[in-house]
């Protein structure tokens, strides 16, 4: 039974810590507007400004646009745009192309038309996951970080440690009691 709850306690462990690097890769992964990036793909919340015009989403779902290149006359794209200081994503339709080797400069019908540089764009893919949008916010708060990153891994290093301290204190345990039986026989 012991080297079944040990087995166990060390697959959580291995489980913790990859839990561990993944939130933390979450949060070194933002982009210049703040949002979580890997590779081609941006993840945002849906929120009240943003979610207007995304097909199916609502406030607190999860956006998970794919970078794309290939954007034509006439594709929704999604962008980034500044509200109170900060950036959100929404998204339009292209009404006119205007580019060059390096960027390019989209007109979009977005309540009149309104010029947006390719930098600002994330793309014309997308997906939408019920609910998740929330969990991503809290997991990329300061009390997310501190109870579901932080917590956790100082559990297992405090139990590492734990572990340690035992090792020692019974390898001099049986060191002693060598001693001892050698003593006794020297005497025998």
């Amino acid at each position: 039974m012991k080297k079944v709850l040990h087995f166990m306690w060390s697959a959580l462990e291995f489980i913790v810590i990859i839990y561990v690097i993944l939130m933390t890769s979450i949060l070194l992964s933002k982009n210049k507007y703040g949002y979580t990036q890997f590779g081609d793909y941006t993840l945002a919340t849906i929120n009240i400004v943003s979610e207007r015009g995304i097909d199916g989403a609502d406030a607190g779902d999860l956006l998970l646009v794919k970078n794309s290149n290939k954007i034509k006359e006439g594709d929704i794209i999604y962008y980034y745009v500044v509200y109170n200081e900060s950036y959100v994503v929404q998204n339009a339709p292209v009404v006119h192309i205007e580019s060059d080797d390096y960027s390019a400069l989209y007109t979009i019908n977005h309540d009149g038309e309104l010029n947006i540089a390719s930098a600002r764009v994330l793309g014309k893919e997308h997906k939408v996951y019920k609910g998740w949008g929330r969990i991503l916010d809290v997991l990329e708060s300061k009390l997310g970080f501190l109870f579901l990153v932080l917590l956790p891994i100082l559990v297992i290093f405090i139990y590492q440690i734990y572990e340690l301290v035992m090792i020692f204190r019974y390898e001099q345990v049986s060191d002693d009691e060598k001693e001892e039986d050698s003593s006794e026989e020297k005497k025998e």
